[in-house]
């Protein structure tokens, strides 16, 4: 996505970003535009051109690093690039004073995409945790519960979770459900 205030200015970018691998770019020409647009879509790189039409941007920036997983890359005045890069650094922007050089800006666009890239991975991996921890719950539930009312040791109850699940075919979770349901 293309975010700037004046849609003039987005338009050498695109062919620019088609030539990078970004088949569909879409624009937007002011903060509450982008915003919208990205409730809707998922973005892979978020490209805004300081100043729009109804904020500065750096704001935009900070909220679409932490509500997407896209690369967010920020152009702005060279004079304002320090300050800019302070306020949005800690949030993983990229800030590119303009005018913008070509090398610079491809280099841009290939940090953002490792960025984005980083982030995938680690909701994936968060994903993938929380599973892991909602099944070892379950499974200690239904440990106690065996220990409880069938008077199991705590390995005899592991053991006996173990083996329905394997002569089912069924994960430890599932079994356990099943226990808790059953008790």
């Amino acid at each position: 996505m293309i975010v700037t205030g004046v849609i003039e200015s987005g338009s050498g970018v695109v062919p620019f970003l088609r030539q990078c691998g970004f088949a569909d770019v879409c624009t937007a020409v002011s903060g509450d535009e982008a915003r919208r647009c990205a409730v809707h879509d998922n973005f892979d790189l978020i490209l805004i051109n300081m100043p729009l039409t109804d904020e500065q941007g750096d704001r935009l920036a900070v909220h679409m690093s932490s509500h997407t997983s896209a690369g967010i890359i920020l152009l702005c005045r060279a004079d304002a690039a320090d300050e800019v890069n302070c306020r949005t650094s800690e949030h993983g922007v990229s800030v590119i004073s303009k005018p913008i050089h070509k090398t610079a800006f491809h280099q841009a666009i290939s940090s953002g995409m490792s960025v984005r890239n980083r982030l995938v991975f680690m909701k994936q991996e968060n994903v993938r945790l929380q599973n892991k921890l909602r099944e070892m719950r379950v499974v200690s539930r239904a440990k106690c519960m065996l220990i409880e009312k069938k008077s199991m040791t705590e390995n005899e109850a592991h053991k006996y979770i173990e083996k329905l699940a394997m002569d089912t075919r069924s994960t430890r979770e599932k079994i356990a459900e099943e226990l808790i349901d059953i008790l």
